[in-house]
């Protein structure tokens, strides 16, 4: 019978030939790792990379099928597409002109007959109509106010009131009260118009000047505003005689 003898093994018997001619008959030889073993662990990678492939493709296939489940169902109201954003959640991408709520698309807000106040603008930011205030202020549902309040606590004496803002913008200042209550046309009632130009003049009606003197009039160049308590202010308010 034929030995069957492996091209690995080729190189091994020609040595150990060798060594019987020689007279090294004790020599032992330990066959080295050959082309045999090296296609073994070939044929074992590939194998392993092929299950790789293969668990990647299910890996993907699964994440495809919950996007898909994710948005299955999912309309936007017709306005928009549905997205899976990351943790698998299904999301509402609006067309122009709508926003989300939730997995609804709705038609943007606009700012016709929205009131912010005397201080406040309106602007429509991510669909929906916002009210923002200046630097200094907070909008409190109906207004801006100043936060926080430069006259918490009052920092005035009796003659002086605190004023927190002026013309939209925090002040804090002392300013010193006044009384011109005695003018007859110097009151806060503004039903006639008497007060859109912001000056009056104590006893004469929508015309300068002063017929009469106010019982506490401000300093000169000054007008009594009234407010409460009544204030002094540079070329506005009640003037007196």
């Amino acid at each position: 019978m034929r030995a069957s003898v492996s091209v690995a093994t080729v190189p091994l018997l020609l040595v150990w030939g060798c060594s019987r001619m020689l007279g090294f008959d004790d020599l032992e030889f330990t066959p080295a790792l050959g082309i045999g073993a090296d296609a073994s662990i070939g044929d074992a990678t590939a194998a392993e990379v092929g299950d790789d492939r293969g668990a990647d493709m299910q890996s993907e296939g699964g994440l495809a099928d919950a996007a898909m489940s994710s948005c299955d169902g999912v309309t936007c109201s017709g306005q928009g597409d549905c997205m899976v954003v990351d943790g698998g959640a299904a999301s509402c991408s609006c067309h122009a002109g709508y926003h989300a709520e939730g997995l609804s698309c709705v038609v943007d807000e606009t700012c016709t007959g929205v009131d912010c106040g005397r201080c406040g603008q309106c602007a429509v930011t991510g669909g929906k109509a916002t009210c923002t205030c200046p630097d200094g202020f907070v909008f409190t549902g109906t207004g801006c106010v100043v936060s926080p309040d430069p006259c918490t606590p009052n920092p005035c004496d009796a003659d002086h009131a605190c004023v927190p803002e002026a013309h939209c913008a925090p002040l804090g200042a002392c300013v010193p009260t006044c009384d011109c209550s005695n003018c007859g046309n110097c009151g806060p009632d503004n039903t006639d118009g008497r007060w859109d130009d912001w000056q009056e003049y104590c006893g004469n009606l929508k015309s300068s000047p002063a017929t009469m003197a106010c019982v506490r009039p401000c300093p000169q160049g000054d007008g009594c505003l009234p407010y409460n308590p009544p204030i002094c202010w540079p070329m506005e308010g009640c003037f007196s005689l």
